[in-house]
């Protein structure tokens, strides 16, 4: 693109909160470390996991010499910072985008581009160390443009990389992708991947990243905002063939935002257990700037709850933008900036829930830091949370957020007091069971994707079982909650 601009648990949405840093909403976070000084730049903050769980950092430098940066933690800091070989291209690198990065075993893949002539990936072997030359995923074909890639790895460790295919002129865009089927030695099979979302072969924004999820062997999905003459809302597509061809898609986005210039902020998408996944992203349809949220069965293309998050700033005024997500089954984390804070402007808010989407809303917690944060990335894996963003004071900062699990006592939930639930999706019954031995009565409670209480009933359960009937509940993503002998067993499900 040429021109691109103390443990806290909260039961309700809070106003202001500015707690300390180091223990929040059920995430215990570590202080700031810095990747690299700021003369090094700090666009396009990215994070991800080699196979030992250790986390990697890049990042981009604009200017008249744009630069790839990476570096990996060590434990207590990260390594000297080692420049990502780009070879004679210069790399579009944007406060938002322009790069992105996956993970493989000890395999890195960075993928870059420059507008006018293709994308590109650089390959290291050796966790970061050490870099190959660039190799062409796509060549800009004549009178066209390429920006914004965005990449996965599938089951076999074959990079996946979407873009937008514009003209020169940044109009008439569409999410292009290609596969490799060498580990990242060479890429073909070109795909439209936004087609399923219709209107022009599913046109999209012009300057908004994408997002890829893989799933299984062969299940890829796409997140992408759609452009249908200027109504510019949220879709998810999917391929069942490894990406070969898309053929599903699920409008996720029921704001129906129409602006006339492309408002630079992407979706992101999360996987929580089996088919259900969440997807997050920024809309002003409602002549707010707000950040949303949707839940989605992978399995159907079936759209369950959207919600709003609350503010966390007690401003009359403010702003939510450029949120992620990341999780694994019933524990999931939001982040997003946020403006609007006294004495220090623009912070990131973080929701968290252990019982899946529901509880995202009613959970907030503030970084406040000195300088504007901007450009968050979260990744989950093994309990923590890593998250990687830029202040406009300190230049690039990385946390680690380890779950402290919540409870109506202030302590951790215990594995053993996990819900198990079946059948998901429900049917009429959902039938439970906890690891520890219930009483013959508990109370249950059925939360929407909201947070909302729909469903609470003092039933009869016997030793580690129970049931509860489900039928009046509408299609969507839910949590149940057994409270018994004050003691919580959460779980999250669906109801198509």
């Amino acid at each position: 693109m040429k021109h691109l601009v103390c443990f806290l648990f909260i039961v309700a949405p809070v106003f202001g909160l500015q707690q300390s840093a180091s223990a929040q909403n059920g995430l215990s976070w570590s202080p700031a470390v810095s990747p690299a000084p700021a003369s090094l730049g700090g666009s396009s903050p990215r994070i991800a996991l080699l196979a030992d769980g250790t986390p990697v950092a890049v990042w981009g430098k604009a200017g008249t010499t744009p630069q790839i940066w990476c570096a990996r933690w060590t434990g207590t800091a990260f390594s000297a910072p080692v420049q990502v070989n780009t070879g004679s291209i210069k790399p579009g690198v944007y406060d938002f985008g322009g790069l992105d990065m996956a993970t493989f075993g000890q395999r890195v893949f960075v993928v870059f581009e420059d507008f006018d002539q293709g994308i590109y990936l650089a390959r290291s072997d050796d966790g970061g160390a050490t870099w190959q030359s660039p190799v062409t995923v796509f060549a800009t074909p004549p009178g066209m443009g390429n920006t914004l890639p965005a990449i996965a790895t599938d089951a076999a460790g074959n990079p996946i990389v979407t873009f937008l295919l514009q003209t020169a002129s940044e109009t008439d865009a569409h999410v292009e992708l290609a596969r490799s089927p060498d580990g990242g030695l060479t890429f073909s099979d070109y795909t439209n991947a936004g087609a399923p979302a219709g209107n022009n072969s599913g046109q999209a924004c012009e300057c908004c990243n994408q997002d890829i999820l893989t799933a299984g062997a062969d299940t890829v999905y796409v997140a992408f905002r759609a452009n249908r003459n200027n109504l510019r809302d949220m879709w998810v597509t999917r391929s069942t063939d490894n990406a070969g061809t898309f053929t599903t898609a699920c409008d996720v986005d029921a704001q129906d935002w129409v602006i006339s210039s492309c408002p630079t902020s992407g979706p992101r998408l999360a996987r929580m257990s089996g088919d259900s996944l969440l997807s997050v992203w920024m809309s002003k349809g409602s002549g707010l700037t707000r950040v949303y949220a949707s839940t989605l069965h992978g399995g159907s293309m079936v759209k369950g709850s959207e919600f709003e998050m609350p503010a966390s700033s007690p401003a009359a005024i403010f702003n939510q933008n450029h949120p992620d997500v990341a999780g694994s089954n019933d524990t999931i984390a939001m982040v997003w900036e946020e403006t609007g804070f006294p004495g220090t402007g623009q912070d990131m808010v973080i929701a968290f829930s252990t019982t899946g989407a529901g509880g995202l809303s009613t959970n907030l917690g503030v970084q406040p830091e000195t300088g504007t944060q901007k450009v968050p990335q979260l990744i989950y894996a093994g309990g923590v949370f890593h998250l990687i963003y830029t202040n406009g004071v300190q230049g690039l900062l990385y946390r680690q957020g380890t779950v402290v699990a919540p409870s109506a006592t202030g302590e951790a939930v215990p594995e053993k007091d996990r819900l198990r639930v079946w059948p998901n999706p429900a049917d009429a019954t959902l039938f439970f069971e906890t690891g520890a031995v219930m009483p013959e009565n508990a109370l249950v409670r059925i939360f929407d994707a909201a947070g909302l209480l729909v469903l609470e009933k003092q039933m009869a359960t016997s030793g580690l079982k129970g049931q509860i009937e489900t039928r009046s509940l509408q299609s969507g993503v839910y949590s149940i909650m057994v409270v018994a002998d004050a003691q919580i067993h959460t779980a999250t499900f669906l109801r198509l």
